[in-house]
């Protein structure tokens, strides 16, 4: 069976996929939402066999991140990534071969990119004053630091 992820990188599809968009997209049976994590687990079970799974998540990752825009959408899809990545990280150790981490070790201009974003995404959810939001936000934040994850993402 192709998985999503086969599919995507068959297709040079990564920002959709990462992204949730098109047949990529996983609906949050709670919230009608894109289920990131569901992309994350397809991902792992298609690269954790391969030689090369660094070098292809490194790539996939960096066109995603190529693609990521100043819009709250897109800040809040990154920031679900990244949280997706940590997590797993601690489930499945080939994401963390030899060292490997996926935000730390990416190229200065992509870390100064993440951090623009991630600064943009707390601004814009502080300006909108939405208790949902910030209380969502703060949770994920918790959590991507809980699951070893950057405690300075604003300032990578």
């Amino acid at each position: 069976m192709t998985t999503n992820f086969e599919i995507a990188l068959k297709k040079n599809e990564f920002p959709d996929y990462f992204r949730g968009n098109g047949q990529y997209f996983t609906r949050d049976p709670d919230w009608g939402t894109q289920l990131h994590i569901i992309n994350w687990q397809g991902l792992c079970g298609y690269l954790k066999s391969l030689e090369s799974s660094i070098e292809i998540l490194r790539n996939a990752f960096s066109a995603y991140l190529n693609s990521v825009e100043f819009t709250k959408n897109d800040a809040s899809d990154l920031l679900e990534n990244i949280g997706c990545y940590y997590y797993l990280r601690n489930k499945h150790p080939f994401l963390s071969k030899d060292g490997f981490d996926l935000v730390r070790d990416a190229a200065d201009s992509e870390k100064q990119k993440i951090s623009h974003i991630m600064t943009f995404l707390r601004k814009t959810i502080e300006a909108n004053n939405d208790i949902q939001d910030l209380e969502l936000y703060n949770r994920r934040m918790r959590k991507l630091i809980d699951d070893g994850g950057l405690t300075n993402i604003e300032s990578l």
